[in-house]
Parts: C-alpha cells; structure tokens; sequence
C-alpha cells in the first residue's frame, strides 16, 4: 500500500538531501508489483499497477529514468485479475 503508515515501503531517492511535499490529507490506495521469469528463465520488465483511471507524467520522477523500462499500468482498484 502506498500512502502513511507505521509499516510501509517507499519507492523513490534515498538521498536525504532530496525531500518529498505532501499536501493535505493523505490516505492508503493499493499497487501492485508483478515481476515474472520465463520457463526459459528470461526475466520480463516489471510491471507496476496503479489505481486509477490513467497514469500521470509528473507521478515519475527524473530518479526512475533507471527504471524507465519498465511496464507502469493504471487500473481501477489497483490490482489485476489477468495478465
């Protein structure tokens, strides 16, 4: 789950010189993360499922060009039932 927490995992910079700006109340929205080997044992791009109608630019940062590969969905509830 995204969002605050007592348990809860950030993605992002462990610079401690960059900060991040919450405004208002914030609240917990499911992602989810799929990573898959094939029975070849190739390793696919991941893919991260976000809730939401669609994605949004300024959501990826300059610090995920790395990651830039990857696969980044949006849909409804956050999770998948099909690949």
């Amino acid at each position: 789950m995204a969002g605050f927490g007592l348990d809860s995992l950030v993605i992002g910079s462990s610079d401690p010189k960059k900060k991040a700006l919450l405004k208002g109340a914030q609240s917990r929205t499911w992602t989810s993360f799929i990573e898959a080997v094939t029975a070849t044992s190739r390793a696919l791009k991941p893919r991260i499922i976000f809730k939401g109608k669609e994605l949004q630019k300024q959501w990826f940062l300059n610090e995920f060009k790395l990651i830039a590969d990857w696969h980044y969905i949006a849909s409804p509830n956050g999770w998948t039932t099909t690949i």
